[in-house]
């Protein structure tokens, strides 16, 4: 039987602290890259998952720094990290030549691309 390989589209609802679906999502995320064939398309951040894109956030030195988590696993999958521009934009994470706080690996984009993402994946999976 032949193994297929599979597109994921995952959506994080949840904000950086405060639930466990930012980092249920991260380590389903990396359980996947590093252990599987299959792939990620994209990783969409929406209304309290945008707070992840903060880089403003800092965890006490003893706390798992899921904003940065985010980005290492996106250099180092090579999978893009979207963040809903309005959601964000609402909640503070700001992505505007004089006012910047969005990390770098993340990349402000509308829904259409949330769309588009879903519609060539053959998984989409929301936390």
């Amino acid at each position: 039987m032949d193994s297929q390989i599979l597109n994921y589209t995952i959506m994080v609802t949840g904000s950086a602290y405060g639930t466990q679906s930012s980092f249920c999502a991260y380590q389903f995320c990396q359980s996947l890259l590093a252990n599987t064939p299959h792939q990620i398309r994209s990783i969409f951040f929406y209304a309290d998952g945008t707070l992840n894109a903060n880089y403003f956030v800092s965890p006490a030195n003893d706390e798992f720094d899921i904003v940065n988590a985010w980005q290492e696993l996106s250099k180092s999958y090579d999978v893009p990290l979207f963040v809903c521009i309005a959601a964000a934009q609402r909640r503070g994470v700001i992505n505007e030549q004089d006012k910047n706080n969005v990390g770098s690996q993340f990349q402000c984009v509308g829904l259409g691309d949330l769309s588009e993402s879903i519609a060539n994946s053959d998984r989409f999976i929301q936390f």
